[in-house]
């Protein structure tokens, strides 16, 4: 019998386990792996490869985002498909990496992923996250979208849910 494939949530760093989206997410998915992290990312990754111990669906926000890329691309055989909500790229993250500070992320190759931008987002610059999915080696496994919203991306929340269930059920 299989492991079922669960979710890994990695918030933002304004946000928490609890912030609108880890909560939601929660809600929907109870068996998610939604870990407590810290500003810096090399801490974070850390803690990240601690708490996955299976193959999962990595959905990051904004920094959880970055964190996301940074974890995939040390250990693709544990993503499964990705899901980046405005993630943290095109930026300076001075202060808040110490170590393996990925200059030009991409998604890995043979990674499905599904990236979703806002088009009012004043934190993380579209142009930034647009550059991300060109890098993004095998791109047509990788799917933009931006939607009208900020960097919140509170008003997309059935959006974000949906892409999550699309990679659930693509992958399962």
């Amino acid at each position: 019998m299989s492991e079922i494939l669960r979710v890994c949530f990695l918030h933002g760093l304004d946000s928490s386990p609890e912030g609108t989206k880890g909560r939601l997410i929660r809600v929907a998915l109870p068996d998610a792996i939604i870990p407590e992290l810290p500003p810096d990312l090399s801490k974070r990754l850390s803690i990240v490869e601690k708490a996955i111990t299976s193959p999962v669906i990595l959905v990051g926000s904004s920094l959880g985002g970055l964190t996301a890329l940074s974890y995939a691309r040390r250990r693709p055989e544990m993503v499964k498909a990705m899901v980046l909500l405005a993630p943290a790229v095109g930026i300076s993250l001075e202060g808040l990496c110490q170590t393996d500070t990925i200059r030009e992320p991409a998604v890995p190759s043979g990674i499905p992923a599904t990236i979703i931008a806002g088009a009012k987002d004043t934190v993380i610059p579209l142009p930034g996250i647009r550059a991300l999915y060109e890098r993004s080696a095998g791109s047509h496994l990788v799917r933009f979208i931006t939607v009208d919203d900020d960097h919140n991306l509170h008003q997309s929340l059935d959006l974000v849910m949906q892409a999550i269930r699309y990679h659930l059920e693509t992958i399962a």
